[in-house]
């Protein structure tokens, strides 16, 4: 309608500055998505060719593909218990369907263009890591982080993770198509990894190992001489069979580095103070060492209180733990003893740990490093999965699971999941309390739950064939891409957040619209003409 009034592409231009609005939306919050999703489908109302659009709509597979799934989960209302939940569920999926609609209706048709959306997600996602290293590092403000997974200011810390791994893959493509500058590629993809390995968020780490499996793979595929082929497969291999060396190490129990008995209980400090200790089957270990045994209380608040404002007794360190327990642990991580002589090897910087809640030397490391120590610290304490993210997410498969045995083929309705869930943990008397019961932290496993058998068949079949095609025409963004959402999948309900949904939902349809522009020199099309 306004091309027509105007004589120029006016919706084109509409269309383009809400994806560029999407793009540069996603790393910083839910309202400029919300904003950019409404401009897309505004504009299409507003273009008034039904024909064009249709015939838009009608020539997609991809689209297909991904409104089979949607009939699925549709169907999946009729036996719903609760129809009311039912139709929250499918309303608050629908951004996975509005976008890919919209754009798929008026796609931009011009290379540059592709460039300028992908140019603004890089951006956006930059300036959002840069400002969120900056607060968390004090450079500026004083915000005061009770985690460092909290690093995340503007959106959840897992799609953002997500959005750092993909803007990862879009600066190894920059340096691959030899884009100008290519020197910016390179700053910002050492950027990037700095900022996963910093924010110690597992999905950001299980992703980037996902897509470096995947430029190995592509890189094998561009080699044409079969030594050095070869050669490359077995050296890949040895730094695989590594890693996984060095994870088994890593996440095995420490063994006890000193044993507590009876005779102990009567030593005393270099100061003639007798140590206290908790009874030998109650002790905790930190880093090898047990936590509640040779403790001088007094020397240690006494040498305490010299070296910081914090109240050694009634205090808590910036996590809002009680600061004694945690200089403990943080001690005996370090193979120290809770009095006034060993209270001297504690460095300034040590003290400045304890008060920030580190609750061994270890922790405070960073990284991968502390990252691997709290995941073996929960393994090797299971009892309790409550405040343990992996122990919780391993109770929830289990959940997911139970209810799969249960309703295999229709599964329990879109509706129901909750009810189910809460029954599926009564059923496995699981220890998570009533907050931290939760869906099964898989997509594809909620997928079968909410929908049955054929449901998740189709769920299946929409990203893996976009992932087989994206392979065979070496399509590496689009690859980078499935290979984040659906490793995702794996271990998050993404499309359970309106962040996650808008993310997929946004590449899926770039890509689905792209292709042709983004590969030309695939022979073959995604769209008949």
């Amino acid at each position: 309608m306004l091309d027509k009034l105007t004589g120029k592409p006016v919706h084109y231009y509409i269309q383009l500055v809400a994806m560029i609005g999407i793009a540069a939306g996603l790393p910083f919050s839910k309202i400029p998505l919300s904003i950019g999703t409404m401009l897309l489908g505004l504009n299409v109302i507003l273009l008034w060719d039904w024909k064009t659009v249709w015939k838009n709509w009608s020539s997609n597979r991809w689209l297909w593909l991904l409104f089979a799934y949607f009939v699925m989960e549709l169907l999946s209302v009729f036996w719903s218990t609760d129809k009311h939940e039912a139709w929250n569920m499918i309303r608050r999926e629908l951004t996975l369907y509005a976008i890919p609609l919209a754009i798929v209706a008026i796609p931009l048709t011009a290379f540059k263009h592709y460039k300028w959306v992908i140019l603004s997600f890089l951006i956006a996602v930059f300036i959002t890591s840069f400002i969120n290293v900056g607060t968390y590092f004090h450079w500026w403000g004083s915000k005061v982080y009770d985690d460092i997974r909290s690093l995340s200011l503007f959106v959840s810390h897992l799609r953002y993770a997500m959005m750092i791994v993909l803007a990862l893959v879009f600066c190894a493509a920059w340096w691959i198509r030899k884009f100008p500058c290519r020197w910016i590629a390179v700053l910002l993809a050492v950027w990037f990894v700095y900022y996963t390995i910093l924010s110690q968020i597992g999905m950001g780490v299980f992703t980037l190992s996902g897509i470096i499996l995947m430029m190995f793979w592509f890189k094998v595929k561009s080699i044409r001489t079969l030594w050095i082929k070869r050669a490359f497969i077995a050296s890949f291999s040895a730094f695989i069979l590594f890693v996984c060396i060095f994870l088994y190490i890593k996440l095995q129990p420490i063994p006890h580095k000193v044993h507590v008995n009876t005779a102990d209980y009567v030593k005393k400090t270099v100061n003639g103070n007798e140590y206290t200790f908790d009874v030998i089957w109650k002790i905790n270990w930190e880093n090898g060492y047990p936590v509640q045994a040779f403790i001088a209380d007094g020397e240690l608040e006494k040498e305490w209180s010299k070296s910081s404002e914090v109240d050694y007794h009634n205090g808590v360190d910036l996590k809002g733990n009680p600061i004694r327990n945690i200089l403990w642990r943080y001690m005996t991580s370090k193979g120290l003893r809770k009095d006034s002589v060993d209270f001297q090897k504690m460095t300034k910087q040590d003290i400045r740990n304890v008060e920030l809640g580190f609750a061994s030397i270890e922790m405070a490391k960073g990284g991968i490093s502390a990252q691997l120590y709290r995941m073996r610290g929960q393994l090797n304490d299971a009892e309790d999965p409550n405040g343990k993210s992996l122990l919780e997410k391993i109770e929830s498969l289990k959940a997911g699971i139970t209810i799969v045995k249960t309703h295999p083929i229709t599964g329990v309705g879109v509706g129901d999941m909750k009810e189910s869930f809460t029954e599926a943990y009564q059923s496995n008397h699981s220890k998570l309390t009533l907050e931290n019961q939760h869906l099964t932290h898989n997509q594809f496993l909620t997928t079968w739950i909410a929908g049955g058998i054929i449901c998740f068949i189709a769920f299946i079949g929409l990203w893996f064939i976009q992932l087989v095609t994206a392979l065979r025409i070496n399509a590496f963004e689009w690859t980078g891409f499935l290979v984040i959402t659906m490793l995702s999948f794996l271990i998050e309900d993404t499309l359970q957040t309106q962040t996650g949904v808008s993310f997929v939902a946004f590449f899926f349809a770039y890509f689905i619209t792209g292709r042709k522009m983004l590969y030309p020199g695939d022979s073959s099309n995604v769209q008949k003409d």
